[in-house]
C-alpha cells in the first residue's frame, strides 16, 4: 500500500506540477476546484471508505455479509439521488455558486460537479477491498487513477493547450474509470442475494461519528487553500497565491505519502477486535508514521528547494515550505490516532474532533481583516501558523481520547 500510494501520489503530484505551466488564473482555478471537491465530497468520501472497510473486515458471518450487501445498495441509491438533486441546483445557479466559491470559470465548475459522484462512490468500493484485505487490487486502483489523470492532463492541457476546464476533464476521466473498475472488483459483494433488511437508524449510529471523525482530518488539509483563494481573489494577487499553492502542495504531499500506513492499520484493528485478539498495531503505526513525518519535516527545512525543483514549482515558494512541513507533522500523527479510535468504535471522540476544524475556520475568519493589511508572505506565514496550531490541537484531542479511557461504571450494590 505504501508503494502503491507513493507511486500514485507521484503521478498526482506531477499533475499539480504541470498545472504550474498554465496561466496563473487557470492554475489557481484548477487547484481551487480540486480543494473544493475534497472539502465538499472528500470529507464524506473518506468516512465512507472507512465505514465499509470496518464493515467488510468484521463481516465474518453470513448475517453480517448480507447486511453489508444491503448497506452498499442502500448507500449507492441514496447518495446518487442526493448528488443528482444538489448537482441540478448547482447547475441552475452556476454563476452565483462560482462567485461564492471564488472560482471565475463556470465551465470548469460544471465539470467538477460531475466529479462529485465518483468521488463519493469510489471510496465505497475501495473500502470493501480494504476491509477484505485485498490490498493488491486496491493498490492498483490508486496507481491507475494517477496514471490516467496524468496522461489525460498531458493530452488536454499541454498538447491541446487547454485551460482549467481541460484539467478538470482529466480528473473526471480518472475518477470515472476507477469507479467503473471498483464496481467490477466488488461485484460479488454488492450484487449478492440477501433478505436482510437495512436500517438507516442503526447505520447512522456508526456512520455519523465516522463521518465527523474523518471529516475533521480532511477539512484540516484543505480549508486553508479555500480561505486564501477567497481572501486574495483579485487578479493582482494571483502570482502570490500560486506560490502559496506550490508550498501547500509540497507540505500536504507528506500526509499523502504517509497515509497508506494507516490504510493497512484500520482493517487490521477491526479484524482483531472481531476475533478478540490483542495487537500492538497502533504503537507500530504511530512510531513509523512519526519517524517518516519528522524526516520529511527536517528535509523540508534543510532543503526546501529540492521538492520544488522536482515538481518544477517556482523557487520563490521555498520560504513557505518549512512552515508547511512542520505545520502538518502533528496532523499525520493525529490521523493515525483518529483511525484507531474509530476502528475501535470509540465514537465519543467524534464531536470533539469535528469541533477543531470548526474553530479553525472561525479563527481564520476572525484573522481575515488583519491579514489583508499585512505583507503577502507575512499573511501566508500567519495562515500556516494557524494551521499548525490547530493541527496540534487535533492531535491533542485524539491523543486524549486514545489514552484516557473512560472508567467503567460502578456496579450497583447488591440487594440484601
Amino acid at each position: 500500500m505504501v508503494t502503491a500510494t507513493f507511486t500514485g501520489g507521484i503521478f498526482m503530484a506531477a499533475v499539480q506540477a504541470l498545472a504550474g505551466q498554465m496561466k496563473d488564473t487557470d492554475c489557481n482555478n484548477f487547484v481551487a476546484l480540486l480543494g473544493l471537491s475534497v472539502v465538499f465530497g472528500g470529507a464524506p468520501a473518506a468516512a465512507l471508505q472507512n465505514i465499509f472497510a470496518q464493515q467488510a473486515a468484521s463481516a465474518l458471518t453470513e448475517e453480517k455479509s448480507g447486511l453489508m450487501t444491503a448497506t452498499v445498495r442502500a448507500l449507492l441509491r441514496s447518495t446518487f439521488l442526493v448528488w443528482f438533486v444538489l448537482a441540478g441546483l448547482a447547475l441552475i445557479f452556476l454563476r452565483p455558486v462560482s462567485a461564492a466559491l471564488g472560482v471565475n470559470n463556470p465551465a470548469a465548475l460544471r465539470i467538477m460537479i460531475l466529479c462529485i459522484l465518483p468521488l463519493i462512490w469510489g471510496p465505497v468500493f475501495k473500502g470493501l477491498l480494504q476491509g477484505e484485505h485485498r490490498f493488491a487490487p486496491l493498490g492498483w486502483l490508486l496507481m491507475l487513477e494517477g496514471v490516467i489523470r496524468l496522461g489525460t492532463f498531458i493530452l488536454l492541457v499541454l498538447i491541446l493547450k487547454g485551460g482549467a476546464a481541460s484539467g478538470i476533464w482529466a480528473v473526471f476521466t480518472g475518477q470515472y474509470v476507477i469507479m467503473a473498475l471498483g464496481i467490477g472488483l466488488t461485484w460479488k459483494v454488492w450484487s449478492a442475494k440477501t433478505s436482510i433488511p437495512f436500517s438507516w437508524k442503526e447505520w447512522l449510529k456508526r456512520g455519523a461519528p465516522l463521518t465527523m471523525g474523518f471529516a475533521a482530518y480532511v477539512i484540516m488539509t484543505r480549508l486553508d487553500n479555500v480561505f486564501v483563494r477567497s481572501l486574495f481573489f483579485a487578479k493582482a494577487y494571483q502570482k502570490e497565491v500560486k506560490l502559496y499553492i506550490c508550498a501547500m502542495l509540497v507540505g500536504f504531499a507528506i500526509t499523502q505519502f504517509i497515509a497508506p500506513i494507516t490504510t493497512v492499520m484500520f482493517p487490521t484493528i477491526v479484524r482483531n477486535l472481531a476475533l478478540s485478539k490483542k495487537s500492538d498495531t497502533l504503537v507500530t503505526t504511530l512510531g513509523v508514521t512519526g519517524v517518516f513525518a519528522c524526516l520529511a519535516a527536517v528535509g523540508g527545512t534543510l532543503f526546501p528547494k529540492v521538492p520544488l525543483v522536482i515538481l518544477h514549482y517556482n523557487m520563490e515558494a521555498a520560504p513557505l515550505v518549512p512552515w508547511f512541513a512542520w505545520a502538518v507533522l502533528p496532523l499525520t500523527l493525529a490521523y493515525v490516532l483518529i483511525q484507531n479510535l474509530l476502528a475501535q468504535e470509540r465514537y465519543a471522540a467524534a464531536p470533539w474532533l469535528i469541533l477543531v476544524p470548526v474553530l479553525y475556520g472561525l479563527t481564520l475568519m476572525a484573522e481575515a481583516p488583519e491579514l489583508v493589511r499585512m505583507p503577502m508572505f507575512g499573511a501566508f506565514e500567519r495562515v500556516i501558523l494557524t494551521l499548525g496550531l490547530f493541527c496540534l490541537l487535533l492531535f491533542a484531542v485524539a491523543a486524549w481520547f486514545t489514552w484516557h479511557k473512560p472508567s467503567s461504571p460502578k456496579p450497583a450494590p447488591a440487594n440484601i
